[in-house]
């Protein structure tokens, strides 16, 4: 007896276990974890804010809801039964489910049939009503329709609900997957990017959390696959029209959180989905129209909502240069008016043909039309009424067609120039550009403008040209501009007659009359296997060459159509100082017997400067702090290519002893002294009277040693210099 009786309490005791754990809702997550979820959204990849979302949504999860998790597509490639189940329905183990989830990487492909099949025997093996959370950023790419495989699953009597995430999908996905949720009584839900998955996942949580348990208690209530029915018109009784209808919670009237889902309804078709019973708001769109309307949703019960719109009518415009004339292409922004003012934000644009009027479909009213054609602006007022077309036609303005070509001469070839056109307006010149292009060797430049007077600007190498011209309508006016001429300068460099070509920089300045512009007309540089050039005017120019520290000044002449060759050699001339004291600064200038100036420098009497010169005479003027010295050389194979400019007795001492009156010597002690313009008698008194002045003699010896030896030593300092610097000019001329 006791032995039946304590097999009753086990029995009973399982039964009631069995009971009490299925009085827990059930959900299984199926997680996409195909190779699109590398996709990115906003530079962050989806798979990264579908395992925050998760992450999110498992930290919050309530521990009275069983949860498992499937994957699929996430261990290989192009396999269509890479689906597992990694977390069995049970008991939720947070830390298990976040460690997992954060762990998946995305590889294959999306076999969303085959995983419904998996979960939904899964479930048919317990027995047990589960909710299933499918998301996925894709439709099918393994099996035909997964719509007919929810529908199939529904009719054998699986107790399962699927609530679909389409993350980031087109709108012919989001149909199919919408497709899924639709026909086991679930829920779709959009979301194209990270806050709007997370609000997904958190309403489908609290969905799941609501569900009560088979043994539960609860009314019998007619299973409904979609529970609201939506449909608009522009007016009421009208026919019905396409619009968008998005779904919020509501509170006190008020919407509440984001978007909670959203249908479209059609010309002949409801927007349809399902919702738990509660208040919501209905924000409907059309056209420009948004419209919000309140309803509630009641269990067991279908809420049906029409919302009238509001009225359109049909706007279409064409355009022409004059009242009949053919239809051109311009774009035309329309402007509401509201009580009698213009609204500044534009309702719509669009663009008309030559063929094809431009439309728009907007909400009756007063509007304006503001239309563009080329450099002309037109406005037109105009009515839309309900259900009417208003067909409006903008006459715009005439244009014609201007055509320029351009060569260096009258008959010439043509050039590639680039052409600037002004408006004239009473005579004169308009400073805003109205057009410009370019003309080619081959073929004209052109632009179509208003008719008119007009003024255009050429230019072409460093010529500018100024040209008048009329534009009428429909005709083509051709200009053709003679530019200016222009020749080819050629330019090499070497150190050396018939030596290699060395890299050097040219700057070349026009001459006129007889005088260098400052203003540099060109600049290239010319290598050592090629020559530098350029196309410029015809005419007389310098150029100034540099390379190694060393300048050159080339005069030269560009001739119409021909090609100046130019080789310049930088030839070195030595020239050096000596001074008294060799650091001293001496400032240089070269001149050639022409007398233009060819060099100038200024640096320490030691330095030793070459200085490029070609074959002539020239002359130098060095200048020091104690005066300055010119001299008169030549250069040339036949003369030195040196040259010392002793500068040591620039206040011509010498030369005024030389050129002085009769001097006589006199004696005093071991001091003798030149005493000049005296006379021989004097002479010999002041010799006398040396004797008596013996006794200072003494006192001039004692300073004398001293200074003799300070002078020897800066003469010798001098001399030594200047004997350095020579040895350095007899190394630079070998």
């Amino acid at each position: 007896m006791k032995s039946l009786w304590f097999r009753v309490m086990v029995v009973w005791m399982i039964t009631l276990s069995i009971v009490i754990a299925s009085d827990n809702p059930r959900a299984v997550i199926i997680f996409d974890a195909s190779g699109s979820m590398w996709g990115q959204i906003n530079g962050v990849t989806k798979i990264e804010i579908a395992r925050d979302a998760l992450k999110n949504v498992i930290k919050e999860w309530n521990p009275n809801v069983e949860l498992g998790l499937t994957v699929y597509g996430h261990r290989s490639k192009g396999d269509c039964n890479d689906i597992e189940t990694l977390i069995p329905v049970g008991k939720i183990d947070k830390n298990r489910v976040i460690s997992t989830v954060m762990n998946i990487q995305p590889k294959g492909k999306t076999p969303i049939s085959r995983s419904l099949k998996k979960v939904a025997n899964e479930i048919k093996y317990t027995e047990e009503k589960a909710t299933i959370i499918l998301i996925s950023d894709g439709k099918e790419t393994c099996d035909p329709n997964p719509c007919m495989v929810a529908k199939e699953l529904e009719k054998k009597g699986i107790d399962f609900v699927v609530h679909v995430i389409g993350f980031d999908v087109d709108n012919q996905t989001a149909q199919e997957l919408r497709c899924i949720a639709s026909a086991t009584g679930g829920e779709y839900f959009p979301a194209k990017n990270a806050i709007a998955l997370n609000d997904a996942m958190k309403v489908i949580a609290k969905k799941v959390e609501k569900l009560e348990s088979k043994v539960s208690p609860k009314p019998v209530v007619k299973k409904l696959k979609n529970n609201i029915e939506v449909s608009a018109s522009e007016s009421e009784g009208g026919k019905w029209i396409k619009a968008y209808h998005r779904i919020y919670k509501a509170e006190n009237g008020q919407k509440v959180d984001g978007q909670l889902t959203s249908v479209n309804s059609t010309q002949k078709y409801v927007g349809k989905t399902f919702l738990e019973d509660g208040s919501y708001i209905l924000q409907s769109e059309y056209n420009k129209f948004k419209i919000q309307t309140p309803f509630e949703i009641k269990v067991g019960e279908v809420t049906k909502v029409h919302v009238s719109m509001g009225q359109t009518g049909i706007v279409e415009i064409s355009a022409s240069e004059s009242e009949g004339g053919k239809w051109v292409r311009a774009y035309h922004r329309i402007y509401k008016v509201i009580d009698g003012v213009k609204d500044d934000s534009q309702t719509e644009g669009f663009t008309s043909y030559k063929k094809k009027v431009g439309n728009a479909q907007i909400a009756i009213g007063k509007y304006i039309v503001k239309s563009e054609y080329n450099e002309f602006r037109q406005e037109r007022e105009f009515e839309v009424k309900a259900g009417e077309v208003t067909k409006i036609h903008m006459s715009m303005g005439q244009t014609g067609i201007v055509e320029i070509s351009a060569s260096e001469s009258e008959g010439g070839k043509w050039v590639r120039a680039y052409h600037r056109i002004y408006k004239v307006i009473d005579g004169v010149k308009d400073d805003r550009q109205t057009e410009g292009f370019t003309s080619y060797k081959k073929k004209v430049g052109n632009a179509q403008i208003a008719i008119g007077k007009y003024i255009v600007k050429s230019e072409y190498n460093e010529f500018r040209q100024e040209r008048a011209f009329e534009v009428k309508a429909g005709e083509v006016t051709k200009i053709h501009v003679s530019m200016g001429q222009t020749g080819i300068i050629e330019i090499s460099a070497s150190e050396s007659e018939g030596g290699k070509w060395v890299r050097a920089y040219h700057r070349i300045y026009k001459v006129i009359d007889g005088v260098k512009d400052d203003s540099q007309t060109a600049s290239f540089t010319s290598y050592k296997k090629k020559v530098g050039n350029a196309k410029i005017a015809i005419g007389k120019y310098i150029i100034k060459s540099e390379y190694n520290n060393s300048e050159q000044l080339t005069p030269f002449e560009v001739k119409a159509g021909k090609t100046s060759k130019i080789h310049v050699i930088f030839s070195q001339f030595l020239m050096g100082a000596k001074c008294s004291n060799m650091e001293e600064q001496v400032s240089y200038e070269v001149y050639a017997s022409s007398g233009q100036l060819m060099y100038e420098k200024k640096s320490k009497c030691a330095n030793i400067l070459k200085v490029p010169l070609d074959k002539g005479n020239y002359s130098v003027e060095a200048k020091i702090s104690t005066g300055s010295k010119e001299m008169k050389f030549s250069v040339g194979s036949e003369h030195p290519n040196r040259l010392i400019l002793d500068l040591t007795n620039l206040n011509h001492e010498e030369e005024i002893k030389a050129d002085s009156q009769e001097s006589e010597k006199i004696t005093l002690g071991t001091k003798e002294i030149e005493i000049t313009g005296i006379s021989k008698k004097d002479a010999e008194q002041i010799k006398n009277l040396g004797a008596v002045l013996g006794v200072l003699s003494g006192v001039m010896q004692a300073n004398t040693p001293e200074k003799k030896v300070e002078e020897e030593t800066n003469n010798t300092k001098v001399d030594k210099e200047f004997e350095d610097m020579s040895k350095d000019l007899e190394m630079y001329t070998k």
